[in-house]
């Protein structure tokens, strides 16, 4: 009998586990509704109380530009409202360790470290552990197509060489679909072999060209992936978009600013299948990085 309910309450589980990682799209779109509040509405301290409810139910995250278990600290610091202290301030770490190399400059990131009494010693030490867990095998690989990925494209484009690059990057992809999955940033990282820099999104771009023979099935897997939260929506969308752009079609995600837009709604509706914010909000949130750059 004991078997027995110790073997349920496994399988209940991996059910569970199973089900956070296919509604990684619902957990976008409720991080979006909060970052709405948050940053349209200018009601903090409700953005702050959904957030702590939506981390009791997911694991850290940080969306593009949204960064928001990294916001729901900050904002939660600045309000003295309790957000988990050293024990969230670690969690973090992992989604800041990719971009450390400009991270490690955000003076009130590091300031709020310090406050926990987590020094520069340690916050090293810690992304150091991180870069370790990284797939090896994975980033040389990534390392080299993202350089394939440029090669023949700046400073002159020679379209025979850069097709046969691409056309290696897209059987890597292939090979690692079925081998570790989704080339993620936790697996990957975002600066590779050599400092290169590996942006998904710019290498999914150049996955949409006529000639990519595996582009329907990219284009079905890598959904998948999103929906898993294995790659980012707006990575997935470029890939879609550039394509639709080849064939002389409508954008379906129009993520890129200067985007032709017909039908809005339709927009934000296929905008929101995939977690992405709406055009509008979309707008508000570059804007306000922008600003943060100046």
């Amino acid at each position: 009998m004991i078997k027995n309910l110790f073997f349920f309450i496994s399988l209940l589980i991996l059910f569970s586990c199973q089900i956070k990682k296919q509604n990684h799209i619902s957990y976008l779109n409720k991080v979006n509704d909060i970052d709405n509040i948050y940053r349209l509405k200018n009601d903090t301290l409700t953005a702050i109380e959904k957030y702590r409810k939506l981390f009791k139910e997911y694991p850290p995250h940080n969306s593009h530009l949204i960064n928001e278990f990294q916001t729901y600290i900050m904002l939660s610091d600045n309000r003295n409202e309790n957000f988990g202290g050293k024990e969230s301030l670690y969690k973090l770490i992992p989604l800041i360790a990719p971009n450390w190399k400009y991270n490690k400059y955000d003076k009130s990131l590091i300031s709020i470290y310090k406050k926990y009494n987590i020094d520069s010693i340690e916050l090293e030490n810690r992304i150091t552990d991180w870069k370790k867990s990284l797939n090896k095998k994975l980033v040389d690989s990534f390392s080299k197509a993202f350089f394939r990925n440029q090669e023949f494209r700046t400073p002159k484009y020679i379209e025979k060489l850069q097709t046969i690059n691409d056309k290696k990057n897209s059987e890597l992809f292939l090979w690692t679909f079925n081998n570790y999955g989704f080339p993620s940033i936790n697996k990957i990282g975002l600066w590779g072999n050599s400092n290169v820099f590996m942006p998904m999104g710019n290498m999914l771009n150049h996955m949409a060209g006529l000639d990519n023979k595996h582009y329907n099935f990219f284009k079905e897997k890598i959904y998948e992936y999103v929906k898993q939260g294995e790659c980012a929506p707006e990575d997935y969308a470029e890939m879609i978009d550039k394509r639709a752009f080849i064939e002389g079609k409508d954008c379906v995600y129009c993520n890129v600013s200067n985007s032709h837009i017909k039908d809005s709604l339709q927009i934000n509706k296929n905008r929101k299948d995939i977690g992405l914010p709406s055009l509008k909000h979309s707008r508000k949130i570059n804007s306000d990085y922008l600003k943060k750059l100046k």
